[in-house]
């Protein structure tokens, strides 16, 4: 006899007013709440109406190399961000250029469905949330983070629905604020974080289109 996982939210928009009001408390207005995309976003969306604050999008990618798995991230226009453990050979350093290039055509790509040609908006002077659905991997929030960072935001915080022990860690010891209602030990997250269906096409249209309704 096969047993369902109980998620631990009922779904990603309880998940998020539920994020939204541990993120209330530790951020100064104005506020602008970023979704990571795919997972990030319809999340987020729920953080900015809970936080009634400004809300976008912004587009990373894995760096992933064969042999190796994935070794860092890249975000929109801003350079990539390397997991520290990875010490590249001089005989890989073309792979690795070609690795870092597939990524940002991914995030070329990406970026024209979950924004079109509208640029991401202003992060200048605003309290930055970066939000994620669940994070089992720091690479692509890390990525963010950095392309965020170019916008001279007055603070940043990094908020999850659930995340890793390790992820956690990590993001502590580079000195990043972070909030996450659900911590695991388990390094590779939780089965059924969310109550909705479990249907990744599905939770990528609806990311599309929640992004395209930012104005």
């Amino acid at each position: 006899m096969t047993t369902s996982t109980s998620a631990l939210y009922p779904s990603r928009a309880a998940a998020g007013a539920l994020l939204g009001r541990r993120v209330y408390q530790r951020v100064r207005p104005p506020v602008l709440v970023v979704g990571l995309t795919p997972g990030g976003v319809e999340v987020a969306a729920h953080v900015a109406k809970a936080m009634q604050c400004h809300f976008d999008v912004i587009v990373a990618a894995q760096i992933r190399m064969d042999g190796l798995g994935i070794i860092g991230a890249v975000a929109e226009d801003a350079d990539a961000v390397l997991d520290p453990a990875f010490q590249p050979r001089f005989g890989i350093m073309q792979a690795l250029d070609t690795a870092i290039e597939r990524a940002r055509r991914a995030v070329k790509g990406e970026r024209l469905l979950f924004r079109g040609h509208r640029p991401m908006r202003s992060a200048g002077g605003m309290y930055v949330v970066v939000v994620e659905g669940q994070m089992t991997s720091p690479w692509k929030t890390l990525a963010a983070v950095e392309a965020l960072r170019a916008h001279e935001p007055e603070g940043m915080l990094v908020a999850a629905a659930v995340s890793t022990q390790s992820v956690q860690e990590l993001l502590l010891a580079r000195r990043i604020e972070f909030a996450c209602p659900s911590v695991l030990l388990d390094p590779s997250g939780h089965p059924r974080p969310f109550g909705d269906p479990q249907d990744p096409s599905a939770e990528r249209l609806r990311s599309i289109v929640i992004a395209r309704e930012v104005s």
